[in-house]
C-alpha cells in the first residue's frame, strides 16, 4: 500500500492554491514545522512534495538524479525568458552547454575579473558620495541590481552596459514576477493572448532581447582580444556534428546569464547589507579585516581568502535569505522518499529557505550568527544547489561579495531609514519586496 506524505489542511478543489499564491514562504515553513521533512501540497490536480532533509536532497539531486529532471513547471516558466539554456535544459544539451561555459568560471578566469568588479564598485561609490553630500538616500536593492549588471557586462560580455542598467532592472523585475505568477497559478492564459500581463512581459522581454542582439552583433563585427562568455558560445562546436550554436541558442544563454548572473547576486548583496544594518558589529569586523588585508588599495584575488569575516557574513546572509529560495524537479517515474510515495510526473521542491532554518541542523536558526560558518561542513546548506547542476557561477558570486561588501563599508556608514518595512518577496529569486533605503555617511 502506498503511503502518502502528510499535508496541511487544504480546500477540496483548489487545494493549497490560495496560500501558495499569497503566502508561500509561510506555507512551506508551517508545513515542515507541523508535518515533518516530506510534505505534500496540491494545487488543483497538481501534486508536489517539499523535501526538507539533506538525505532527501541528495536522493533527488545526486543519487537518483536521472529520475528527477528539469522538465518542471518552473523550468517551463523560465523558458519564456531564456528558452532552452543552461537554466532549463536537460540531458545532452545541458551537458554540452555546461562544458562550453565552464572554463569561464574556473578560478583562474574569475581572478581576471577582480579588477573589473572593484572598478565598477568604485564608480558606484563615487556616485554615492555625491548623494551623501546632498543628503539623498539610496535604495540598496536597486543600486545592487545596477552594479551587478555592470559587472556581468564587463566580466562576462566584455562591454560596458551602464547605459542599459536601468532598463534591464525594470525589465527583469517585470519578467521574474510574471513567470513566477504563472508558476503559482493553476490555469494560465496562453502566452500569445494580448492580456495586460502578457503585453507587459513581451515588452520587457523585447527590451532585453534588443540589448542582447546588439551585444551579439557587436561581438561578431568586433571580436574581442580576450575571450568572454559570448565568444565562447560563438566559437563552440558540437563534439559529434561540429555544428555551431545558432544565434537563438546564443541569445538564450546570454539572457540566462543576465538573469542568473546579476539578479541572484544583487539580491544576496542587498539582504547582506540589510542584515549588517541590524548587526553593525559585523560591519565593523569586515572593515577591520579589509583594512588589515588590503589597506587603502583595491582588493586582489590572492587576498580574498583572507577576508574570512566577509565570507562568513555573506554565507550567513544567504542562509537566512537564499536568492534561490526553491528548486523544482519533475519526477520522471514514481519513487519513494522516506517511505512516502512520490507519483510520476509530480513536482518535487527543495527549498533552501526552509532547510536553512531546520532546527535539527542549525542552532538558533532564525538568528544572524556568521560565526557558525567557522565550521565548514554544513550538510544542510544549499544556496548554490548540489550535485552535477551545482551553480556554475558560485565562485564568481563569492568573489563579488568579498570585493563589493568591504569596499562599500570601507567608504560609507549605511543607516537604514526608520519606519520602512523590509520583507522577502518570493519570485524566481528572493527579492526585498519594498527595497531597502539607507542614508549614507562618508567615512
Amino acid at each position: 500500500m502506498r503511503t502518502l506524505a502528510p499535508s496541511p489542511p487544504a480546500w477540496p478543489v483548489t487545494g493549497h492554491f490560495y496560500r501558495l499564491r499569497n503566502d508561500v514562504l509561510a506555507l512551506m515553513t508551517e508545513g515542515v514545522r507541523d508535518h515533518g521533512d516530506v510534505v505534500r501540497f496540491r494545487v488543483g490536480p497538481l501534486v508536489m512534495h517539499l523535501v526538507n532533509h539533506p538525505d532527501h536532497v541528495a536522493h533527488v539531486l545526486i543519487r537518483q538524479r536521472q529520475n528527477y529532471d528539469k522538465a518542471s513547471r518552473s523550468s517551463d516558466c523560465l523558458a519564456l525568458i531564456c528558452g532552452e539554456s543552461l537554466l532549463t535544459a536537460n540531458g545532452a544539451t545541458w551537458k554540452q552547454r555546461r562544458r562550453t561555459i565552464q572554463p569561464m568560471f574556473h578560478r583562474a578566469a574569475v581572478a581576471g575579473f577582480i579588477d573589473s568588479i572593484a572598478a565598477c564598485t568604485d564608480d558606484m561609490l563615487d556616485a554615492w558620495a555625491v548623494k551623501a553630500k546632498a543628503g539623498e538616500p539610496v535604495e540598496i536593492a536597486s543600486e545592487m541590481m545596477k552594479l551587478t549588471f555592470r559587472v556581468v557586462g564587463r566580466c562576462l560580455f566584455g562591454t560596458e552596459l551602464e547605459a542599459e542598467a536601468h532598463a534591464v532592472e525594470d525589465a527583469m523585475h517585470v519578467m521574474v514576477l510574471h513567470t513566477y505568477y504563472r508558476w503559482r497559478s493553476i490555469i494560465n492564459s496562453p502566452s500569445s493572448w494580448p492580456t495586460p500581463a502578457n503585453l507587459r512581459f513581451k515588452k520587457a522581454l523585447a527590451d532585453v532581447d534588443a540589448i542582447v542582439a546588439r551585444l551579439i552583433a557587436h561581438h561578431r563585427a568586433n571580436p574581442p582580444a580576450t575571450p568572454n562568455l559570448l565568444t565562447m558560445l560563438m566559437d563552440s562546436r558540437d563534439g559529434e556534428t561540429g555544428a555551431a550554436l545558432t544565434d537563438e541558442e546564443i541569445r538564450n544563454e546570454a539572457i540566462a546569464f543576465l538573469l542568473a548572473g546579476h539578479e541572484t547576486t544583487a539580491n544576496a548583496l542587498s539582504w547582506t547589507l540589510y542584515l549588517l544594518d541590524r548587526h553593525p558589529q559585523w560591519a565593523d569586523a569586515i572593515r577591520a579585516e579589509f583594512q588589515q588585508t588590503c589597506g587603502d588599495a583595491m582588493p586582489q584575488m590572492e587576498q580574498l581568502p583572507q577576508l574570512v569575516q566577509t565570507l562568513h557574513v555573506f554565507e550567513e546572509s544567504t542562509r537566512l535569505y537564499p536568492p534561490i529560495w526553491a528548486m523544482e524537479r519533475h519526477a520522471v517515474a514514481a519513487d519513494e522518499i522516506a517511505g512516502f510515495h512520490i507519483p510520476a510526473n509530480s513536482g518535487v521542491i527543495i527549498s533552501p529557505y526552509t532547510l536553512h532554518r531546520h532546527p535539527a541542523f542549525w542552532d538558533a536558526p532564525e538568528e544572524f550568527r556568521p560565526e557558525r560558518f567557522l565550521k565548514r561542513d554544513h550538510d544542510a546548506y544549499y544556496p548554490f544547489g548540489s550535485g552535477p547542476r551545482f551553480c556554475i557561477g558560485s565562485e564568481f558570486a563569492l568573489a563579488e561579495a568579498r570585493v563589493i561588501l568591504p569596499m562599500i563599508l570601507r567608504r560609507f556608514d549605511l543607516t537604514g531609514e526608520p519606519g520602512q518595512t523590509v520583507e522577502p518577496e518570493p519570485a524566481i529569486t528572493l527579492r526585498l519586496k519594498h527595497g531597502f533605503r539607507v542614508r549614507l555617511k562618508e567615512r
